[in-house]
């Protein structure tokens, strides 16, 4: 929103702002260094706070980055009446594309009961319209609550080239939402079919893109990447598609947390992953979660952390969602990343020929020397390993096994978590049928099939790993990389 800071009146209205939302100097003096990387002091020094908050202002105005001090403010105060006051100022001169009668015919066709297929037609149309998600242009707006809100933001966004592209998309949106709402009541949406194509016709909105035939299983992945940092976890958040090069933006943030904190963090991005999912992306509507691990937290029982679901109500992860747990220790180390991708082609050989299955090792004895099993497991150009041997007591021959495991850079290892004597060639029948039950290759089906497997057998643990879908993680030798937001 360009506002006139010419204007001496905007900025004392944007002024007494700032002294009220940062009310002492140090307040001020926070809100500086910690938004705009500058010293209070040093720019704008002053007796008391209005004198130093209209410093601010001056200096700010003088070197061009007003509209950065107006920025940070809204991001930290996104309800505050003085951004509608300087912007419903501003909106005065701007040139809309629809006039009120526009939008007075559209709004007629709603009711109240439809906000909620409304508030999802406006993000799917604000996506498909400007190419990037609402939330990434306005990660501090406050939830659309009503129709009014919705109808303000379509308004401020029909002052530029994308405005009617932008209520066109809402309207085609609107009508398949309100059609998969209304299915059995057949309500008649003739109305805002015929609103669509005139603003479509009058502003030259050209058509809705044919979407190209899929002719692959499509699928969603939220890949949380724990890293360890002293006592903590650096956690970092990635949404990726089936068939789409990047990542897809979702408005998650990394984090610097305890690990017991980090399935609160899965249940926020879980809700924001999905909601960032237009109808039709992914085949089953939700994400499959891939937890990459690190060694020292291998043995974390994934399964069992605590979830909040949509309600608030806690679950455990096992059955909240699809997941699979991977090795973030393998990601910073090239050769390991490289046998992978050599051993992930062989396996997907194997899946087509149907004997994946035999290319696995198979392990009965406990090795008793740290890089005995990786040895082995390399020299046999093994694809996988089933472990069916009792893990060792000791903490710390566990944890040397594991690393021989992860160092071995075998797609996919199944072993059990009891300590108890083992039933081997139970164990073993029931790796097999896992392994023989599903697409190895697609981690969706295969978090499918283990989760069906858990059941009954909650004490199978898996790790698995394929080169082709990776987070993409700081540089180590960056320092301003390794700086997580807390």
């Amino acid at each position: 929103m360009a506002i006139d800071w010419n204007d001496n009146v905007k900025r004392k209205v944007f002024r007494e702002a700032l002294q009220e939302a940062y009310p002492s100097a140090s307040e001020l003096e926070i809100f500086v260094d910690e938004e705009l990387n500058e010293n209070l002091e040093i720019v704008a020094g002053g007796a008391n706070l209005k004198v130093t908050a209209h410093g601010l202002v001056k200096w700010a105005m003088a070197k061009g980055r007003l509209n950065d001090v107006y920025k940070a403010f809204k991001e930290q105060n996104s309800r505050h009446s003085v951004i509608e006051k300087l912007e419903q100022q501003s909106l005065a001169l701007l040139k809309f594309n629809l006039t009120q009668d526009d939008w007075d015919t559209l709004f007629e066709q709603f009711l109240a009961d439809d906000l909620a297929d409304l508030h999802r037609a406006f993000q799917q149309g604000f996506q498909q319209a400007l190419g990037f998600a609402f939330r990434d242009a306005q990660p501090q707006h406050p939830p659309l609550t009503t129709l009014i809100q919705i109808r303000e933001l379509l308004e401020i966004h029909d002052t530029g080239s994308k405005g009617p592209l932008l209520a066109a998309r809402f309207v085609e949106c609107a009508i398949s939402e309100l059609q998969r709402s209304n299915a059995n009541n057949q309500r008649n949406l003739t109305a805002l079919e015929q609103w669509r194509d005139r603003i479509a016709q009058q502003h030259s909105v050209p058509p809705k893109p044919t979407e190209p035939t899929r002719t692959m299983a499509c699928h969603a992945y939220l890949l949380v990447t724990l890293e360890v940092i002293g006592s903590d976890v650096n956690v970092y958040p990635e949404l990726h598609i089936t068939g789409t090069e990047k990542p897809v933006r979702f408005g998650a943030q990394p984090a610097t947390c305890p690990v017991a904190e980090v399935a609160d963090l899965i249940s926020q991005w879980i809700c924001q992953a999905e909601d960032a999912l237009d109808d039709g992306t992914c085949d089953d509507g939700q994400v499959t979660l891939e937890v990459f691990l690190p060694y020292q937290h291998l043995e974390e029982d994934v399964a069992n952390w605590s979830i909040k679901d949509h309600r608030g109500e806690g679950v455990c992860l096992g059955w909240h969602r699809r997941f699979l747990v991977r090795s973030s220790d393998r990601l910073r180390y090239g050769q390991i990343q490289r046998s992978l991708k050599l051993r992930w082609k062989k396996l997907e050989a194997c899946v087509k020929a149907k004997n994946a299955c035999d290319e696995f090792h198979l392990q009965e004895d406990c090795p008793h020397q740290k890089g005995f099993l990786r040895s082995l497991l390399d020299d046999q150009e093994a694809l996988g390993l089933k472990f069916v041997a009792q893990l060792p007591t000791d903490p710390g021959k566990r944890t040397d096994l594991f690393k021989d495991i992860i160092d071995a850079a075998i797609p996919i290892a199944l072993w059990s978590s009891e300590m108890a004597d083992l039933d081997v060639a139970a164990l073993k029948a029931e790796f097999d049928t896992l392994l023989k039950s599903c697409n190895l290759t697609n981690f969706a089906d295969l978090a499918k099939h283990w989760r069906q497997k858990r059941r009954k057998s909650k004490h199978i643990r898996l790790l698995c790993d394929q080169p082709d879908r990776l987070p993409n993680l700081p540089d180590p030798d960056r320092e301003e990389d390794l700086l997580v937001a807390s």
